[in-house]
């Protein structure tokens, strides 16, 4: 009797322990770019058109992102840069979100732990931040969960969960008041049990973090088992990367494609995604086997906050101190052209030119060009047309004077006029 009893137990905690992985469903779009897809269905079924109808509905005028994602047995819509949470109950939608509150949370995480709807980080006016806020569906409203060591400022897209807590990789501090905009080269870590913010510090060989925060061009994908980001910048070691959420353990597949990055929609089923190419091809890509396929290259750990009984601050003070002392004498020593070179401006990020020539001869949607672009993060509906029409001019006219045509070509496809696309034509 006493075995059965403790055996009983053990398999309670098991589960306990393990629900906040349960099997990861994940479905996101932009308000009426999913229509182009001419899919009949999404999520085998689960999520039907008319849901999609509803909330175009509703943000026909100002288009946003829209997160599907479950709780329990239901399934749930956080639209992004907005507070609205809404419910899908059969063919309906119900906003269990009861205020009037706007802004503060564009680009934040949605997730789901402890049974509890979370968001995590955003930018609003002039400044970035990475508050925690939980969803109280008795009263309808987000409500603050204060965290020890908050970094101030600080934001990350780069956003992922483990059994332990939650990782922030990357990221900048910006706020425009005070002047701040640091790039951070590693990101922080929420102790769940704690609730206390910790360092992080990340690896990859043969990579200068600099110059890949620098370069950026990330599109980050969580899924059930991993942290997937696809890149195109041609850094050493970075094309299709993997970390593994509970080992933290980063691995490398020589990948250049981004599609996933930038479809008009994205499906995520356990570690199975499921996109459109620019072409309108459906592509599926399982990550299980791309890990068994890549190399591993690096890792990702929390730093520890003291090392043998040494007081960090101490050591922080005193290694900057004699930093820059012997910077002082290394200086001096140096001759004028060595100096000079080393005042010499940091390399830019990489242009929208050299990102949009792999796409010659594709047809990118709206959305997809925005990404390419760097101006999908914009809120704004008019302010992004108006951004994406100056940089098409800027960017013809360059291109023009160099080869002698235009590079992005507008064009109207099938029968419905409504939806323009974009030839790039290198």
């Amino acid at each position: 009797m006493k075995i059965r009893l403790v055996f009983s137990i053990l398999i309670l905690l098991l589960v306990t322990s393990s629900s906040w992985a349960a099997d990861y469903t994940w479905f996101s779009t932009v308000t009426t770019s999913w229509k182009n897809s001419r899919r009949s269905e999404f999520l085998g079924g689960q999520l039907p058109l008319s849901i999609l109808d509803s909330l175009d509905k509703i943000y026909e005028k100002s288009p946003h992102q829209y997160i599907v994602y479950e709780l329990g047995e239901k399934r749930y819509v956080q639209v992004r840069c907005t507070f609205d949470l809404y419910e899908i109950q059969g063919e309906q939608i119900v906003n269990k979100y009861l205020y009037f509150n706007r802004g503060y949370t564009c680009g934040g995480n949605s997730f789901v732990r402890d049974s509890t709807h979370y968001m995590l980080g955003g930018h609003g006016f002039w400044t970035h931040h990475i508050d925690l806020l939980a969803f109280d569906e008795l009263h309808g409203s987000w409500e603050l969960v204060t965290t020890k060591g908050q970094p101030t400022d600080y934001f990350s897209s780069l956003v992922f969960q483990n059994s332990k807590g939650v990782f922030a990789l990357f990221g900048e501090e910006f706020n425009q008041r005070k002047g701040l905009d640091v790039k951070n080269q590693q990101g922080y870590f929420l102790d769940w049990k704690t609730k206390e913010w910790k360092e992080l510090e990340v690896q990859i060989e043969g990579l200068d973090l600099m110059d890949l925060i620098q370069k950026g061009g990330l599109y980050f994908i969580q899924t059930q088992d991993y942290a997937f980001w696809a890149s195109t910048n041609g850094l050493r070691n970075i094309g299709w990367n993997l970390i593994e959420k509970e080992t933290g353990k980063i691995f490398f597949f020589d990948a250049k494609n981004i599609d996933m990055g930038i479809g008009a929609y994205l499906e995520v089923v356990g570690n199975v995604l499921t996109y459109p190419a620019p072409s309108g091809q459906l592509k599926t890509l399982d990550l299980d086997e791309i890990r068994k396929k890549s190399t591993e290259v690096g890792s990702i750990r929390v730093k520890e906050t003291a090392s043998f009984g040494v007081n960090y601050t101490w050591g922080y003070l005193l290694f900057f101190t004699l930093v820059a002392f012997g910077w002082v004498i290394v200086k001096k020593g140096l001759p004028k052209k060595k100096i000079e070179a080393d005042q010499a401006p940091l390399p830019t990020k990489r242009r929208p030119l050299e990102l949009l020539l792999p796409y010659s001869g594709q047809l990118l949607s709206t959305e997809a060009l925005d990404k390419l672009l760097g101006i999908d993060s914009q809120a704004n509906f008019d302010s992004r047309r108006m951004k994406r029409a100056r940089l098409i001019n800027d960017l013809n006219e360059q291109y023009l004077a160099q080869e002698g045509k235009e590079l992005i070509v507008r064009e109207k496809k099938g029968e419905d006029k409504r939806y323009v696309y974009y030839k790039i034509q290198a």
